[in-house]
């Protein structure tokens, strides 16, 4: 009876309920609708943008280098300055190229525009036909406004060197399908919104949330009760294990208007509408490992059909899960990541090892570890100083972040 009440009542705060609260707006990059006239560039194209570019104009707003980096469809620049970075569309008229989009600080709520051109004789043409440049052969000139109306600034990027990589990628692994709420991303943390994004922000990889339904369902959300930190109002109250998942889907919407995903929902999101890599499933105390190890197999099997370089591993973050992993039939061919001891990773026969980052860089285990040819991922790491200093000192295959575009400066930039 009570929980009928609750239902009736979530249903009319559904309809009638907004939450106040600070808010990030998105400035309209292209009032004239210009861009929609012009010719989208091709992938080969923003494939050779890609670089580290000194910043000649501008430096006060996006500090001395940037990094340009294709993903998720678009390009994507990520600074070190304030964790700013700017999605951009792009568009080109013959053979001079057009970049629009905006930009956003993390450390604020701070946004604005930013536009920037690439003349013929400046780059244009040959980026056009996927030739990839020299030092000082590219040159984008524009100008960026402020949401607190600072308009016209001059800023002008050059073409350094390319970006910093490695013949095995490393993994930047973005927190909670995206980042957290408090960041006030464009959509809600473990969302299948937010997923989308994943590699625009400069992820290659996500780590998600699995909690259980009381009909049995798998669904990703962080918590283990219904709170206003991570949902709208709705009325219910309690854990997320006391509602199907069709009252969930009813009743709950994120903090930005998303339903609550289904594990499988969110899989196949990441399979189908992305390119990632790679999914850390944190398993909540509530799921059993076993209905996790038919899901995973499930889309590893999927992945492999499609062509996808995917790998989905299963979190073990505590003794509990270890033991349930220990009772499975066929554990030793599952994938595992253990967050705990060498001699559990050992036991676990657990691919990844995943210390968390106030334990040290570790040199020694790490290298112990990628000798008998695991991966050692570290988590989770925000701070600038840090980030830098574990990606200069660290021998790390990966790093989980709540700002995955602040390790991508770090780490394209090298």
């Amino acid at each position: 009876m009570i929980r009928s009440l609750l239902i009736i009542l979530a249903s009319c705060c559904l309809l009638s309920c907004t939450e106040d609260a600070e808010s990030v707006i998105i400035p309209d990059f292209d009032p004239s609708g210009s861009l929609a006239g012009m010719t989208r560039l091709s992938e080969a194209t923003m494939m050779a943008m890609e670089g580290v570019y000194a910043v000649t104009d501008g430096e006060q707003f996006l500090g001395d280098e940037i990094v340009l980096k294709y993903g998720g469809g678009g390009l994507s620049v990520f600074t070190g300055r304030d964790a700013t970075y700017c999605f951009l569309e792009s568009g080109a008229v013959d053979s001079t190229l057009t970049l629009a989009g905006y930009w956003r600080r993390l450390v604020n709520t701070e946004t604005g525009v930013l536009q920037l051109t690439i003349a013929p004789e400046q780059g244009g043409g040959m980026l056009q036909r996927g030739q990839r440049p020299r030092q000082g052969q590219v040159v984008a000139r524009g100008q960026f406004n402020t949401s607190s109306g600072q308009s016209g600034r001059d800023i002008t990027l050059v073409w350094q060197r390319p970006v910093h990589e490695e013949s095995t990628p490393f993994l930047i692994l973005a927190h909670r399908a995206g980042g957290r709420n408090s960041d006030l991303l464009p959509a809600s943390e473990n969302s299948a919104e937010l997923v989308r994004l994943a590699e625009r922000f400069g992820a290659n990889g996500v780590e998600i949330d699995v909690q259980l339904t009381s009909d049995g369902v798998p669904v990703i959300y962080h918590d283990e009760k219904l709170n206003l930190r991570l949902t709208q109002k709705s009325g219910l109250v309690g854990a997320i294990s006391d509602y199907t998942i069709a009252q969930l889907e009813t009743f709950v919407r994120l903090r930005n208007g998303e339903r609550i995903p289904t594990l499988k929902r969110m899989l196949a999101t990441i399979l189908r509408q992305t390119d990632l890599r790679f999914v850390w499933l944190d398993s909540k105390p509530s799921v059993p490992l076993s209905l996790l190890r038919e899901i995973q197999k499930s889309y590893a099997d999927s992945a492999r059909i499609f062509g996808r370089d995917l790998t989905i591993v299963i979190g073990l973050p505590d003794d509990d899960k270890v033991q349930e992993l220990l009772r499975l039939t066929d554990y030793a061919e599952a994938d595992v990541l253990c967050e705990l001891s060498l001699d559990l990773v050992r036991q676990t026969q657990a691919e990844f090892w995943a210390p968390r980052w106030t334990l040290g860089t570790q040199n020694a285990a790490v290298q112990e570890m990628q000798g008998e040819g695991r991966k050692v991922l570290v988590w989770t790491l925000d701070d600038a100083k840090f980030i830098e200093a574990y990606l200069r000192d660290g021998n790390f295959n990966g790093m989980l972040t709540n700002y995955p575009s602040l390790v991508a400066y770090y780490y394209y930039r090298q």
